[in-house]
């Protein structure tokens, strides 16, 4: 999990590709035009280097709590980015599940001040 976190805040989509499952669904919450569902690994990685990309590369992710199983995991992560003007500083609850060689087949997230996080991504910019 912390390898994929890593390399997801230093931007190597190609090391995070590696964790998520070809069939992958990616279920982003909240009303903002990165909010909805992500199907498969490229869907995915486009949505990340997209956010990666509005943020200008200041979108990072440090866990908190990482809480797994052979199947399933929880992170509680403090997500900080800026963009045009604005700063971004909340807590996802994430839940995650695995396959059998443990690569993510679905996430959700739940942020704590979600209508903060629509307004982050719903700035013009």
């Amino acid at each position: 999990m912390r390898e994929a976190f890593d390399a997801f805040n230093r931007g190597d989509f190609k090391t995070f590709g590696s964790f998520l499952a070809a069939d992958i669904v990616w279920h982003v919450g909240g009303h903002h035009p990165l909010s909805g569902d992500y199907r498969g690994r490229s869907a995915v990685l486009e949505y990340c280097t997209k956010a990666f990309e509005l943020t200008k590369g200041t979108l990072r992710g440090e866990p908190l709590d990482i809480m797994t199983s052979d199947r399933h995991a929880g992170v509680f992560n403090r997500i900080t980015g800026q963009r045009v003007g604005r700063r971004l500083d909340a807590v996802l609850a994430q839940a995650l599940t695995f396959d059998a060689d443990g690569r993510w087949t679905e996430y959700w997230a739940l942020a704590d001040e979600q209508d903060e996080v629509n307004a982050f991504w719903s700035a013009a910019g």
